[in-house]
């Protein structure tokens, strides 16, 4: 995998996106993944997440950071071969951000010596003041450096004192992702594969709420034609029509085998009116329901 191929990008991000929403949610601070500019110089966003935690930033995708100073460019170096390091570390310009931003190559080169062997970054108030992050590297299954996912939050709720609980978080999310791409080079359907397994499941046990659906779709980690597709391939059927069968079997069931009314049978598979779920079933079995009620029964009774 190139990183620096649009492709090789989105690929990355697609496969690794809900391991990101998970570490969000899991720690309510902004999380996000970056990569190393072609240049090596700074560092580009590649995906962000908003936190939960009051006045939480955002940073934007696409957007640039200098390395020297921040959790994720120092992540990123880090793992990179000492020669090339050093390389890099020389050939950078170090902006004095904060009173605790590093200001020379040799300081910076010692640091990244100390973060290789722990496998983690940290930037306290080195950024921006009052800003605490925590990072670290996302290695390919060939063991080459291809980003770096940081959690990102005010030092009221990203302190110091806990920066060792949240690191531990972070590591184990950053493993959680080169397990992915593994998997992923190994399958490249693999991580597709388990989102429409997963969407069945969910189909299943909430195909009567319709707008339920619609905002799980719209929060999947795949364009939608890509899913549909999918889904199509390994169960033979569109989503959105496989939630139709299941609404239309369960509707037989209940006409056929109950006392409720057909009111009572609309409201329960969440139909705006019995008007409108009397039509929706004459479309698709040709009789009313109330017809398709007394034509079962009549068989039974006969």
């Amino acid at each position: 995998m190139n990183i620096q191929e649009p492709e090789s990008q989105n690929l990355l991000v697609e496969n690794i996106l809900d391991i990101l929403a998970n570490l969000r949610d899991t720690t309510g601070m902004t999380s996000a993944v970056a990569m190393l500019s072609k240049a090596k110089t700074e560092g580009i966003v590649l995906a962000a997440l908003g936190g939960t935690c009051d006045h939480s930033y955002v940073p934007r995708v696409g957007s640039r950071f200098q390395l020297h100073c921040t959790a994720p460019g120092k992540a990123l170096l880090a793992s990179q071969p000492r020669e090339e390091r050093r390389r890099i570390a020389t050939s950078i310009e170090y902006t004095q951000l904060t009173s605790r931003t590093i200001s020379n190559a040799e300081d910076f080169i010692s640091l990244l010596k100390k973060e290789e062997g722990q496998g983690f970054s940290i930037d306290v108030s080195e950024n921006v003041e009052g800003v605490n992050c925590v990072a670290s590297c996302v290695h390919s299954p060939n063991g080459i450096p291809l980003a770096a996912v940081w959690i990102t939050a005010l030092s009221i709720d990203l302190p110091t004192s806990r920066l060792g609980e949240f690191t531990r978080t972070v590591l184990n999310a950053a493993k959680d992702m080169e397990l992915r791409l593994q998997n992923a080079q190994e399958d490249p359907n693999f991580h597709a594969n388990a989102i429409v397994e997963e969407a069945k499941k969910f189909i299943d046990q909430n195909y009567v709420n319709a707008d339920t659906i619609q905002d799980y779709f719209d929060n999947i980690s795949l364009s939608y034609s890509w899913f549909r597709k999918l889904f199509r391939e390994k169960y033979g059927i569109a989503p959105m029509q496989y939630r139709q069968k299941l609404l239309h079997d369960r509707a037989l069931k209940l006409i056929t085998n109950t006392r409720l009314s057909i009111k009572e049978i609309a409201f329960q598979l969440n139909f705006d009116s019995q008007n409108y779920f009397s039509r929706a079933f004459k479309k698709q079995f040709g009789l009313s329901p109330q017809h398709y009620r007394e034509k079962a029964r009549s068989r039974i009774s006969g």
